[in-house]
């Protein structure tokens, strides 16, 4: 009768399936429910899948970087921290930048394009030092003779008039009149496409007198995306309602002699119908550039190559036995810039995180003159989205008859031939094919459906598992139904963090207590200890006295393990505080004097799991790992810090305020260790204290490493005092100790700065 009404009302069919048909039917509708999801998920928020896509690309660079060609055409002369010191601090006399430019000139540079922008007057031209000189109380005379002398700047335009000079401009969004010379014209293919171009308000030109006299003049700016990692190049850039060309194309320009650039939109030949104009290429004399929607240059790096750089200060050489260099200028272009730090033209690049803007410059052009261009034609895209939906459809109507292992190894193999198939077109074919929408269609496919299966197959359980949460605690109960071995002896490697804490000098506390005070104190001290610990995910492995044993990531998975640690030992620190200020203010309880604890933290693999006999056994831990830990937190006292931490866990709190202390072989091991003070959360890295004191205090960890005794001797006091208001200045003490003892007994010269501890 019930199947007959159900016939008669004509519902839907799979609500009258058996469990087993439901197990793939219900799977496959779900599953095929997936790629309609995602594709609204990318129409709706693209930036979250060119952010991955860029991050692919990048790894593809590092791995398959552009080989770089020395006969390419292109030079870099650096003006590196070496010119810097045998010439003096930027920027140099333009007396000297002419004789600079000449001997570029003389040693037969096709162009020298100058990533430098020379905005304002030279500060040492004769016309600024007689208002110097006349300052000077003492002075005296009229000083015409150097009134008569040639400005600097005009020295160094005449020396640009004689050279095939390209000079550098800044484009900025802060609004004024100032604009740079435009010295060739611009066309157009199809309609004009400059409103797709990055618009700027404003710029910084160089000095019209330099401008006046160069062949060329284009940008310098680049603009790095939201990561701060440069992956594209401006070729051109609007101000004003004008187009500019950038440097590197400007130089490429001038090398060719050309007079113009044509700019090719989308709806060119009939290429696109698009409403919206966007840039498909640039030609610039003989070479046509792909460029991105917005008239960018895909770069595609090299590692930084020697072979590529002159250094400045041998430009400016007079010694015959560093004229090698000309060789590697002539019928070259040359582009000046800088590496120096302090002059800020470093930026981060998929292949290096530091690469002077300079060479970056230089690579454009490298790339242009080699051919090699990355590429993604508008065919791509949409090649992308189909083999998305055709893989999701597929796996939708496969997987739920395979079931979770055999869909994994289906899943993993189509997945794995879309990200080779995306590899191989980057370094064969240097097409920019993006597997990210592709991969996430499969993985997402594979889950959904799994997911759902596992449901359907999870809800018959349900009863049994509600019944055994009653005699065990949720936890356990999940860990039990998934493992039962886990009631039994055994255990599995992990990647743990592991926690040793200690109260300082705990055995001179316990002799001026009664024993029910130590009581006590102990249950007072390791209360609030304990509740930070458990808030912070960490499993207390064992009390040992005064002493606790924790660790993290274990039995539950903790991916943020090592920043969970430190936040907790930063709590625990201002806990203790808390406790001190608290108990030694009152006669209640008897509270020792200003109770210290020395931690030490370390990372790395443990055996962990039910560990004991048959007849008793706790889920402990046991390793290599731990035993350092446990060294590491001895090495508190030796010097005098509260937290150490081992390179591995340091590693992983880089926005910690954390401070490399020394390199050294414990009791036990024998390899050294790095170890370094933990000294505080994110808010302490962030002060002016600890800002100043890192550069300062790695200038000591060198002079000390290199047993420059009296450098590092010298900077301690300094080190010192910024390092009191974090409380690790004792530290400091130490070192000046050691020191001490190592300029009677140094050790060898081939030392390293490793130092052996005696003692646990």
């Amino acid at each position: 009768m019930a199947k007959g009404v159900l016939m008669k009302l004509k519902l839907p069919q799979w609500l009258s399936l058996s469990v087993k048909q439901r197990k793939t039917v219900i799977p496959t509708l779900v599953g095929l429910c997936v790629p309609l999801l995602i594709t609204a998920l990318y129409i709706g928020t693209p930036k979250f899948f060119s952010q991955s896509t860029e991050l692919l690309f990048d790894a593809y660079q590092r791995v398959n970087p552009r080989e770089y060609d020395p006969n390419i055409g292109v030079r870099v002369v650096d003006i590196d921290e070496e010119s810097l010191k045998i010439h003096g601090q930027w920027p140099w006399p333009r007396t000297k930048m002419a004789r600079f430019n000449q001997n570029l000139t003389d040693a037969g540079a096709a162009v020298i394009a100058y990533d430098i922008v020379f905005s304002e007057p030279d500060r040492t031209s004769p016309e600024n030092l007689i208002e110097v000189f006349k300052s000077n109380p003492n002075a005296k005379g009229n000083f015409d003779n150097i009134k008569a002398l040639t400005s600097h700047d005009q020295v160094f335009a005449d020396a640009i008039g004689r050279s095939n000079v390209v000079t550098g401009f800044f484009l900025v969004n802060n609004e004024n009149d100032k604009r740079p010379i435009r010295k060739a014209g611009i066309s157009y293919g199809g309609t004009d496409p400059r409103g797709a171009l990055p618009e700027y308000i404003g710029s910084i030109p160089a000095l019209p007198i330099l401008e006046a006299q160069a062949s060329g003049a284009g940008s310098v700016s680049f603009q790095p995306k939201a990561d701060g990692i440069v992956r594209t190049a401006p070729l051109m850039s609007r101000l004003g309602g004008k187009v500019y060309p950038s440097l590197s194309i400007e130089a490429l320009r001038a090398a060719q002699g050309a007079g113009a650039y044509k700019i090719r939109g989308n709806d060119a030949s009939g290429e696109s119908s698009s409403v919206d104009k966007e840039v498909v290429a640039l030609q610039v004399g003989a070479f046509e550039l792909p460029a991105t929607k917005n008239g960018e240059f895909r770069l595609h790096f090299t590692t930084h190559q020697p072979e590529r750089i002159v250094p400045a200060w041998k430009v400016l050489a007079n010694d015959p036995l560093d004229q090698e260099w000309k060789a590697k200028i002539t019928n070259h272009i040359v582009f000046i810039g800088t590496s120096a730090i302090g002059l800020q033209d470093i930026y981060a690049t998929p292949v290096e995180v530091r690469m002077a803007g300079v060479e970056a410059q230089a690579q454009v052009v490298e790339q242009i003159l080699g051919e090699q261009f990355l590429e993604r034609p508008d065919w791509i895209a949409g090649m992308e989205i189909e083999g998305f939906l055709f893989l999701g459809i597929l796996l939708a109507l496969i997987v739920p008859h395979l079931g979770a292992a055999k869909g994994a190894l289906l899943s993993a193999v189509l997945a794995g031939s879309v990200f080779y198939g995306s590899y191989f077109a980057f370094t064969n074919k240097q097409l920019l094919f993006d597997p990210i929408l592709i991969l996430i269609g499969i993985l997402a496919s594979y889950l959904v459906i799994t997911l759902t299966s596992f449901y359907l197959t999870e809800s018959e359980r349900s009863r049994i598992r509600s019944a055994f949460s009653m005699y065990l605690s949720p936890t356990m109960v999940k860990k039990v139904s998934e493992d039962p071995d886990l009631l039994t002896l055994g255990g599995e490697e992990r990647n743990m963090t592991i926690l040793f804490l200690d109260i300082r000098g705990f055995s001179k506390i316990s002799h001026g207590l009664e024993p029910n005070e130590i009581t006590t104190f102990l249950n007072i001290f390791l209360t609030p200890m304990t509740n930070i610990l458990q808030d912070g995910h960490a499993t207390i492995d064992k009390y040992i006295g005064d002493a606790i044993v924790a660790f993290w990531n274990a039995p539950l998975d903790d991916p943020e393990h090592e920043v969970n640690a430190a936040k907790a030992v930063m709590a625990m620190m201002r806990s203790l505080d808390d406790l001190n200020e608290k108990y030694m203010a009152q006669s209640e309880i008897k509270w020792p004097d200003d109770v210290r604890m020395g931690i030490g933290l370390n990372t790395g693999v443990c055996c962990v799991g039910s560990l004991g006999s048959e007849q008793r056994f706790s889920y402990s831990m046991i390793g290599d790992a731990a035993n350092l830990a446990s060294r590491i937190e001895g090495l508190t006292k030796q010097y005098k810090v509260h937290v150490l931490v081992g390179d591995s866990t340091a590693g992983k709190i880089s926005e910690f305020a954390i401070i490399e202390a020394d390199l050294i072989q414990v009791v036990g091991r024998p390899t050294p260790e790095r170890v370094f003070i933990l000294a505080g959360e994110e808010k302490e890295a962030q002060t002016d204290d600890y800002k100043a004191l890192i550069p300062i205090h790695k200038i000591f960890l060198d002079a000390y490493r290199e047993q420059k005794w009296k450098t590092a001797e010298a900077l301690i006091p300094e080190l010192h005092s910024l390092a009191k208001p974090l409380d690790f200045h004792g530290y400091y003490d130490v070192m000046r100790d050691r020191i001490a003892g190592y300029k009677t007994n140094p050790p060898p010269k081939d030392w390293g700065g490793v130092y052996v501890a005696t003692s646990k």
